[in-house]
This record gives structure tokens, sequence and C-alpha cells, in this order.
């Protein structure tokens, strides 16, 4: 049966290329209505949140099997990808402000000037919002920590290795600003975490930094531990490719020119997570 669509209006943001969903939504977004649709926005304001439906206008693949650094061979139907047969994309986003025919909103995926097939009021009372979750952590745990190094969230992530860590301090967040600089060099290779192994001298709290973000766990094989008196992290994969991570010989007068002493632990954490990676550790790329 041929069904028919038409755009009720675009999207409006500063994305012109396909990122990185995570980062996307980390933009601000304006969904602009057509003039002639103005009407069917009276009271949206009193909506928190909205699911916007729009089209893949500048995706033309088709693919049943979706197989990529967030995903392995599942169907399409059990995904999110953008290479589904009718190309229809929805997303819920929380709405700013809405001012005539413009919507103002965070959380969209979707690129500039992305044609918008619909706007709905977001209705989640038919489900038990914390069961679909579990459910999905079931199938995949790590879904929340890769969605949040991919969104470059160093904040979020901090907090959370603060959970495993017990405390949160400078030397956590070091190790969450290596673990997330380490996952993205995999994910740039369109490679798969699970298949590297680190090999790591000191078990101290930037350790535990490490192996909150990168899933790099002694528990899984996949964290060995020599001696060693530096902080120096040897991540491969199975045919010895990737990266040898030290500590730079100069690290701790940058570190302690920016973050003095008489400063609070919190913010001194908090701080780390914005220092330059490049200048507190040296990188080789193992071949």
């Amino acid at each position: 049966m041929k069904i028919e669509m038409h755009s009720i209006g675009k999207v409006i943001n500063d994305i012109n290329e396909m990122i990185s969903p995570g980062l996307i939504r980390n933009h601000q977004s304006i969904i602009e209505i057509d003039e002639k649709y103005l009407e069917g926005l009276k009271d949206i304001s009193t909506c928190k949140y909205l699911d916007i439906v729009f089209f893949f206008d500048r995706n033309h693949e088709e693919k049943m099997i979706i197989s990529n650094k967030a995903v392995h061979d599942k169907g399409v139907f059990a995904t999110r990808a953008p290479s589904r047969p009718n190309h229809i994309g929805i997303t819920t986003v929380e709405l700013l402000k809405a001012e005539g025919n413009r919507l103002f909103v965070t959380g969209l995926d979707a690129i500039n000037l992305t044609p918008v097939l619909d706007v709905k009021s977001c209705d989640t009372s038919l489900f038990d919002k914390e069961q679909i979750h579990n459910s999905i952590l079931g199938e995949n745990p790590r879904i929340d920590i890769d969605r949040t190094i991919r969104s470059d969230d160093r904040e979020d992530l901090l907090y959370k290795a603060g959970q495993l860590h017990g405390h949160i301090c400078p030397g956590i967040a070091m190790g969450v600003l290596c673990g997330a600089e380490i996952m993205n060099k995999i994910w740039d290779k369109k490679e798969d975490p699970y298949d590297y192994t680190m090999t790591a001298e000191q078990p101290n709290c930037v350790l535990d930094g490490l192996m909150f973000v990168t899933g790099f766990t002694p528990g899984k094989r996949k964290l060995i531990l020599e001696p060693g008196d530096r902080m120096r992290y040897k991540i491969v994969n199975k045919e010895g490719k990737g990266w040898l991570i030290e500590s730079s010989d100069h690290n701790r007068a940058y570190i302690n020119e920016l973050l003095p002493d008489e400063m609070p632990k919190l913010e001194r954490a908090k701080k780390v997570l914005k220092l330059d990676f490049y200048k507190i550790f040296d990188v080789t790329e193992l071949s």
C-alpha cells in the first residue's frame, strides 16, 4: 500500500552533517513549524517533553542487519539506526520554550534542515519507565556509560565512577579523562572495546576511573596488573595494535599550576576533566 506523507516543518540547528547522536543531543535545536499548522501548537507550552517524528532525508541506505561500534548484528527494527525501510526517526525531546511557530528543544538527534513529520506530546503513562530501562540494561549493561562517553559528559562519568571508587578525587577524574580518550580512540577505528586488553602498573585511584569508563576489568580478563611505579597503560587488541599511555614527566607541574592545593577536592576533580589530556599523558601508537 502506498502512503504519502509531507513535512509540517523543519529542524534548525548548527549540525550540518551526521555525527554521534549523543553529541547532537547536546545542542539546542529549533523545530520550525509551517505557518499553516500554527493553530495546532495551541497549549504546546504545557508539554514538558515532546516526541518529534522526522524523516532521514539524507540517508538512502536500507539495511535489515545493523552492525557498528554501538550495535552488533541486530535487526534494524531492534535499533534506532537511520538505515531503515521508511527512514523515519522519532526522538523524545525537552521543550525549553515555544515562540510562535518555533519550538526550542534539547535532546534532538536530527541534523539541520531535517524534515519534521509530526510533533506529539510525550506519553509514558502506559509503561513503567524503570522496567523498560532495566530490560535494556539487561541486554547491554554499559549502554548508559557508553552514551555518556559519546556525549562527552565527563562530569556525569566522574560521579558515576565515584560510586565504584567510594569518593571523588583528582585521581579518579584523571582516570575518567584517560578512559574516555581510550574509548573514543577505539570507536574512531570502528572497533569493539571488548577486543582490547589493558595492562597497568599502579593500582590506584586513576586505575579505578579507567576500569569504570572502559570496562577493562580483571574479572573479564581484560585488565592485567604488572609491577611498576608509574602511571603506564598499554591498551592493545588481539593483533597487538593499540596505544601505550604514560604519565608525562611534566604533568605534575602542569596540574599544580592549574589546580592549587587549597582548592576543594571535588572542585579539583572537576577541573581535571577540563585539562589537556596530552599535557598529562604521553601517547605512543603501537602497530
